[in-house]
């Protein structure tokens, strides 16, 4: 009470401060969303691009890419007409699927940079967010290189002068990705400027080819110089003529004179194509340097899209029409030489490979920068944080994805590649799609993006198609992919920080919670099923962690609530405290590695608080139906959060948590202090009785622990031979073991649950019956074993003799302490011990009440961890 209104005073001198903090606060809020454009402060110097020059062109150069002029003949060539045209429709299928949750996910709030992964991680969270944002680094780093090899074989297959051997073509790789390299360093800006004058280029080169179809006479093309193969026919080029469309109406996949005459399918044929549909991402992937990013990315996209499928289903008929199977097999390059001026398509090669090689390269780098700027992989990355220009340009990043690609040229087969950009992307798109259709499924109001052009239905059929070709494209490659992404996000999980960004996994589990908590009929409810659901009254975490910990392994499965009541007036500040302690108390949780809630009260009588604790704590049909509690003493509280013994692991999370730069998280240290041995707040004995009634009023069953100060459950596993005592009698004379007495049963109940915990079951269960003599032993003995049988509890059955003493006794303190003694002797060294609990007195009186106290002090004594047991329900039954 004392620290709270400590608190308190803070609390309001902090005010003046916190409006001041509030205004600053909102100035920056509005400067982060870009909302100060409007109000005339100077723009962010990065955002720069518009709709049209930062993602239309990119999008159409990148889906042009290599396959435009370089694959088109290998495309049409081994698929013919049908197949090729079910290959570039199902390729848009999917790639218009996941243009659909882009845009959707978009269109829902501001977008900065990082495109695909800045969507995914803000989506479903950091783990599988950072995960696909390696993987999808990755496809952009791939897909640099396969067009930046499309482009070499370009200029070796035209220019005889070119050598075209292996070290050639890496060193003119090379030369290509330094002059890429520079236009990267300088900005976006130059980016675009030279996007655009590529793109004029390429269209003039689209416009001519299409010419070229219906003037270029019909003639023989030859032979390419990197075709080994010497016994070929002509190689020719007929015009528009109906015998060569009816050859070229169907498939005919044979081998690749490309990889030494290797067998072509149409899953090699296919991933081959759809590496060039990878550039769908390339306007999102800026999605930093555009102006306005959430109308930019649906409108370019789709846009682009569309205009690329058209243009390939009309080259795919044309070149169908006018070119002859064997030509279109065996030389790739074909469209050079049929053009009205062959060096006219090398040029639009050129270009468009080299943009397209651009486009990846300048998105793998803003994907690796927002890795880095995330701390997805720690320190791993924080070199590339360091490095970025005045303008914003992340110019480390930059060298870092030149350096990969650089490598990859090693590699020198376009094919190869090939596969890996598919597998890596298609993942990408499940993943983009597996996005939107959990925010869609969630429900979350503040999930409403201003495009409408999408559902749950489009998200899953996008997701499942980009699954399926995964694995129709490579079933290895994708398999593999698969085990890399969940090695990352396990790894990412571990290690990375929690975020602000939000969980869309609480939003699904909030969602599917309600609605089977709905369903939860406690009308339905039936004995044979019942588990423990526990609600532990905690006076003061610190000095609770061993009977927290002893409890969650008790509970089976059940219900777990930690409740506790603050002592205080609801007044102004009071809120924040509580908040702050809450995330305290699941700070705790995460380091005890518990499963369970926290319920917080406030009242200024501890025993109303409790009361509405007991009432209130649950939902719907999941409610405690055992109340556990300290036992009343007054030996001095020990704080065992100082205990590094206490919490085996508590080192090692410790760090966890204080890494951990997420506020909301709270931290351990600040649990209150435990009180003082004469602290004013300390429960009375007529409270402390009277919520020893209040519970059985309520028909909860009870249980009271002591000397759990002394349990270790940590050296449980290392010591043999320990014992679970369960005491099933009530302490008196003439007591014989009755099937219908709800305690006898509760206590053989938990000492079984707790036995067939992981941890405890190493342990020997022993129920300790009590009997007057030796010869009636034998025969209550036997009674015993026999309803063990009959519940399924395997334990041993021991009979203790009550010494004749006990007769003699006058008082009940008396018999009580001879119990006690009868206990210590017999149960000295067991880990835990369960004690029948004797009722309170039925009118409440201070003398009845100092009394019953003083008996359950003597009663338990000088024993092991002890649990004194009430039941008030029936928990077992012997129907099937």
């Amino acid at each position: 009470y004392n620290e709270y209104k400590s608190y308190l005073r803070s609390f309001m001198s902090e005010q003046q401060q916190l409006l001041g903090a509030s205004i600053q606060s909102l100035h920056r809020s509005v400067q982060q969303y870009g909302l100060e454009q409007g109000l005339g402060s100077p723009a962010d110097s990065r955002k720069s691009l518009g709709t049209f020059s930062g993602v239309v062109i990119p999008c159409i150069l990148s889906m042009f890419s290599a396959i435009l002029f370089l694959r088109m003949g290998y495309v049409v060539g081994f698929g013919g007409l049908y197949d090729a045209v079910i290959m570039f429709t199902l390729s848009y299928f999917i790639v218009m699927l996941t243009v659909l949750s882009v845009c959707a996910i978009s269109t829902n709030g501001a977008i900065e940079g990082g495109g695909a992964y800045f969507m995914i991680s803000r989506s479903i969270g950091p783990e599988f967010g950072g995960a696909m944002g390696i993987i999808f680094f990755f496809a952009q780093i791939f897909g640099s290189t396969i067009y930046l090899l499309g482009l070499v074989d370009a200029v070796t297959d035209t220019i005889d002068k070119f050598p075209n051997t292996y070290y050639y073509k890496i060193l003119y790789g090379s030369l290509v990705l330094l002059l890429m390299l520079g236009v990267v360093i300088i900005g976006a800006e130059i980016f675009a400027k030279t996007n655009i004058l590529i793109f004029i280029i390429v269209s003039m080169v689209l416009i001519t080819n299409i010419v070229s179809f219906f003037v270029v006479p019909a003639k023989t093309v030859d032979k390419p110089n990197d075709n080994p193969r010497d016994d070929l026919p002509d190689l020719l080029y007929t015009g528009f003529n109906s015998t060569t469309l009816r050859n070229n109406l169907f498939s005919n996949y044979s081998a690749d004179y490309t990889l030494k005459d290797k067998l072509t399918s149409f899953e090699t044929v296919f991933a081959i194509l759809f590496t060039g549909f990878t550039g769908v991402f390339a306007g999102s992937n800026m999605s930093g340097d555009l102006k306005n990013a959430s109308k930019s990315i649906p409108v370019g996209t789709i846009g682009a899209c569309t205009f690329s499928y058209l243009v390939y289903i009309l080259m795919t008929m044309m070149i169908a029409a006018t070119c002859d199977r064997m030509l279109l097999q065996n030389d790739y390059l074909f469209l050079e030489h049929i053009c009205v001026k062959p060096y006219i398509t090398f040029v639009g090669t050129i270009a468009v490979t080299f943009s397209a090689s651009l486009s990846t390269f300048i998105g793998a780098s803003r994907i690796l920068e927002a890795l880095a700027m995330d701390d997805i992989l720690g320190k791993l990355l924080y070199f590339v944080k360091i490095g970025r220009t005045r303008r914003g340009n992340p110019w480390v990043a930059v060298l870092a994805s030149w350096v990969l690609i650089q490598a990859l040229l090693f590699v020198g087969k376009l094919n190869v590649l090939s596969p890996f950009v598919a597998t890596f992307s298609l993942l990408t798109y499940a993943t983009v799609n597996m996005a939107c259709l959990a925010l869609d499924l969630a429900g979350a109001p503040n999930f409403r993006p201003t495009f409408s052009y999408f559902n749950k239905y489009t998200s899953l059929l996008g997701f499942f198609a980009s699954i399926v070709m995964a694995f129709v494209v490579n079933p290895v490659y994708a398999s593999t992919s698969f085990a890399i992404c969940v090695m990352l996000f396990i790894f990412i999980m571990f290690r990375t920080p929690g975020s602000s960004w939000g969980y869309i996994s609480q939003a699904l589990i909030f969602h599917q919670v309600r609605k089977y908590l709905l369903l939860l009929d406690t009308r339905k409810e039936h004995v044979k099923f019942w588990r423990p659901s526990v609600l532990y009254l905690c006076s003061n975490p610190r000095s609770c962690i061993p009977h927290i910990l002893f409890l969650n392994d008790m509970k089976k499965g059940g219900l777990f609530v930690i409740g506790t009541n603050v002592v205080a007036d609801l007044t102004p500040g009071i809120a924040k405290w509580l908040e702050e302690q809450k995330l305290a108390w699941l700070s705790l949780i995460e380091l005890l590695n518990v499963k369970a809630f926290v319920e917080t009260t406030i009242d200024t009588n501890i025993r109303n608080g409790l009361q509405n604790l007991i009432m209130t704590a649950g939902l719907g049909g999941m409610t405690p139906n055992t109340v556990v509690m300290g036992f009343y003493d007054t030996a001095s509280p020990v704080d065992f959060l100082q205990d590094p013994s206490a919490i085996p692991s508590k080192r090692k999370l410790l760090r966890r948590l204080r890494r951990d730069n997420d506020d909301r998280r709270g931290h351990v240290d600040e649990l209150p202090d435990v009180r003082p041995q004469n602290a004013r707040d300390r429960i009375s004995i007529e409270n402390y009785i009277g919520i020893i009634r209040d519970v059985m009023q309520l028909r909860k069953n009870l249980c009271i622990m002591r000397h759990f100060h002394n349990f270790k459950r940590p050296e449980l596993s290392k010591k043999s031979h320990q014992c679970i005592d369960v005491w099933p009698l009530p302490p008196h004379i003439s007591t014989v073991f009755v099937e219908d007495d709800t305690t006898s049963m509760f206590l053989l109940q938990l000492g079984c649950i707790l036995h067939m915990v992981g941890t405890w079951d190493k342990a020997r269960l022993r129920v300790m019956l009590t009997t007057p003599s030796q010869q009636l032993g034998v025969s209550e003995k036997t009674q015993m074993e026999s309803i063990l049988k009959i519940l399924r509890i395997e334990a041993e059955v021991t009979t203790v003799v009550l010494p004749a003493s006990i007769k003699d006794a006058v008082t009940e303190a008396e018999r009580y302490s001879i119990v006690n003694q009868l206990i210590r002797d017999n149960s000295k060294d067991t880990v835990v011990t369960f004690v029948y609990l004797p009722r309170p007195p039925n009118q409440a009186s201070d003398e009845q009440d100092y009394q019953y106290i003083s008996q359950l002090n003597i009663l338990t004594d000088d024993l092991p961890p002890t649990l004194l047991v009430s039941g008030l329900s029936k928990v077992t039954t012997t129907q099937l």
